[in-house]
């Protein structure tokens, strides 16, 4: 049997799928890539394309009669999260905010405690170039784009953890996910997860591979930088994010709904 994967041109993503995509470990089935960016596969996902996808935790809220969540291959941010940049300090209420897509999870995460006057959507890697042209007063930055901004003169105004935090605890930022076809049987889901915790537990143990393979996805050629930026990002949730994950999209779920932003809702998780 074969499986079709989504997933995302970006280092994180490509770290963890290495060993199944490189036949470096046995697996139950046969799996093929897509590779686009995460808002279109966010949109895509409402089409059920593929067998398993790539999606933000604001994506999936619209498929989930599709596609359940798998506890691995999750992106939680422990400690750090989105940012909002700009050339200087600005008063965000009346400010012009890029973001990197209506169903990014970090978009989602702005509005949960922030309002704007407007909102534009931008591709996250084209959202510093916007705000240095003077068409967006300030971009939330996702991804790779975290760590090099600085390089563009421009300066940290909000970090999006800091108001995750102060309302979740220690909590982690829920991000990024990985959905899978509702219709397949539950036999095929769980070995599908275990097929993709034993890739990601592989690329731990062999990460300089890893990365080296990531290197190919990445928008900068430098190793050390997305070494950085896969670390931020997988980490021991990536695995399985049990119950501890399970709490901080139950509690970024339930901000959203009480901001209005989204009807009450709980995901479903194998």
């Amino acid at each position: 049997m074969e499986m079709i994967i989504a997933h995302t041109p970006d280092p994180d993503d490509a770290f963890m799928f290495y060993a199944m995509f490189e036949h470096k470990i046995k697996t139950s089935f046969e799996y093929r890539q897509v590779v686009k960016d995460i808002e279109t596969l966010n949109k895509e996902a409402i089409n059920n394309l593929y067998d398993v996808t790539a999606i933000s935790a604001n994506g999936y809220i619209r498929v989930s009669d599709k596609y359940d969540l798998t506890a691995s291959g999750a992106s939680f941010g422990i400690n750090y999260g989105p940012i909002v940049v700009a050339k200087k300090q600005i008063d965000l209420k009346n400010a012009v905010i890029g973001q990197p897509g209506t169903y990014t999870s970090s978009f989602m995460l702005y509005r949960m405690f922030n309002d704007s006057r407007e909102y534009k959507e931008i591709r996250f890697d084209q959202i510093t170039n916007e705000i240095l042209k003077g068409t967006i007063d300030a971009g939330i930055l996702i991804h790779d784009e975290q760590l090099k901004f600085q390089d563009k003169g421009l300066i940290k105004i909000l970090d999006l953890y800091d108001q995750w935090r102060a309302y979740a605890g220690d909590l982690p930022v829920p991000l990024g996910f990985n959905a899978i076809r509702k219709s397949l049987s539950l036999e095929d889901k769980l070995k599908y997860r275990e097929d993709f915790e034993n890739s990601i537990k592989y690329a731990f143990d062999h990460e300089d591979d890893a990365v080296k393979y990531a290197m190919k996805y990445s928008r900068y050629n430098d190793f050390e930088l997305e070494r950085k930026f896969i670390k931020m990002y997988v980490n021991e949730l990536s695995i399985d994010f049990g119950e501890r994950g399970k709490k901080a999209l139950e509690m970024y779920y339930k901000k959203a709904a009480e901001r209005n932003l989204i009807s009450p809702f709980t995901p479903v998780i194998v």
